[in-house]
């Protein structure tokens, strides 16, 4: 029986209720790279957009960890992510080494905001024009929305440029090969060293930059563009975009760097210290967890939550993903962000908690 694509509606809550996943399969995608395939441990099913993302808690000899992965697969495939071992990194080492068949985790979501309008509120009937730019983890959740939109059968227009190392690092290769120009997603990958002829023509090892993205992508300006790696590549596409004359309203960004390594410092003292001092300290409610928490004038929310044990979803920590979104219901706040939010979405009440510090007591929807 064939199961059609679900599609949530686009406004998600912050937070949603514990998952807990049985894993029921292990794949090998590359030598550092696996596809990790669960279903609920109570037997009830649920979607999520393509481009979304589940933090997971991990029990790991480092201790219980949060850790935000992308959904890799659509939901009539099953729930998957798709895992590349960091070295050093105790997330992904641990489930490298001890997620296998049987082993139960828990888990918070579907979330995020990465997802293409049409994918997320029904196709439209023309063709919209995607640009779709991944560097190495960062094709998991455009490999996703790429996996909606040949299975909805709709009309597309669609070119994925994926940069990596080298041919072996290209996940998802056999099926990215497989994928006919005639669907209307054109594939071609970038790659520092060798080439892959079976996926777009063969180039002399190289870098995206503005040059090869204008000869790839002739007409760039006319298309909405999503990207996904690490900081520094998401940089080097805004850099890229503006000499190709891209307005910067087309780019939607998402960070793979999923904070696999110890939890960033403050930039602000501790709540005791800076209390000692005589700094403002004012308190900030998370709705959906149902705590609140204080939070000093010149520290960042996301570290308070982080310190006070709230497992929110963040990756990036500069305000540049997007991961840790957030709506603000009550109060106001300073936010110094790297271009992980949109100004329509900070005129309807969103921040960014990992870049911002309270100016008074707060109300957080998360």
């Amino acid at each position: 029986m064939t199961q059609e694509l679900q599609v949530l509606p686009a406004s998600l809550p912050a937070a949603p209720a514990d998952r807990t996943l049985r894993c029921t399969a292990v794949r090998q995608e590359t030598a550092e790279a696996r596809t990790f395939t669960f279903e609920p441990e109570a037997g009830e099913g649920f979607g999520w957009l393509p481009g979304q993302y589940l933090t997971f808690s991990l029990d790991t000899p480092h201790g219980q960890l949060a850790r935000c992965y992308t959904i890799s697969s659509i939901p009539r495939d099953g729930l998957e992510i798709t895992v590349k071992a960091l070295p050093g990194g105790p997330a992904s080492s641990w489930l490298h080494d001890s997620l296998a068949p049987g082993t139960v985790i828990e888990a918070h979501g579907p979330l995020g905001g990465f997802t293409p309008p049409a994918l997320a509120g029904g196709l439209p009937d023309t063709a919209p024009g995607y640009l779709f730019l991944a560097a190495g983890s960062g094709i998991t959740p455009l490999m996703s929305i790429t996996r909606a939109l040949l299975d909805s059968g709709a009309p597309v227009d669609a070119v994925l440029l994926y940069s990596a190392h080298g041919p072996a690092e290209v996940i998802f290769h056999r099926e990215l090969r497989s994928i006919p120009e005639a669907s209307g997603i054109r594939v071609e990958t970038i790659l520092s060293t060798g080439s892959i002829p079976t996926l777009g023509a063969p180039r002399a090892p190289g870098r995206l930059d503005a040059e090869l993205l204008l000869e790839l992508v002739p007409d760039v300006r006319g298309r909405e563009v999503f990207a996904c790696g690490p900081p520094e590549y998401l940089e080097a596409v805004r850099g890229m975009l503006e000499a190709a004359g891209c307005d910067a309203s087309a780019l939607t960004v998402e960070s793979f760097d999923i904070a696999d390594h110890a939890p960033a410092a403050s930039s602000g003292a501790p709540l005791s210290t800076a209390a000692a001092a005589g700094a403002q300290v004012f308190s900030v409610e998370f709705v959906q967890s149902g705590r609140t928490i204080d939070c000093a004038a010149d520290g960042f929310i996301l570290d308070a939550a982080l310190a006070a044990g709230i497992p929110l979803p963040s990756s990036c920590t500069l305000g540049m993903c997007g991961t840790c979104k957030s709506t603000l219901l009550g109060g106001t706040v300073e936010m110094n962000h790297a271009g992980g939010i949109r100004p329509r979405e900070i005129a309807a009440g969103k921040i960014l908690i990992c870049c911002s510090t309270p100016t008074g007591d707060l109300v957080i929807d998360a």
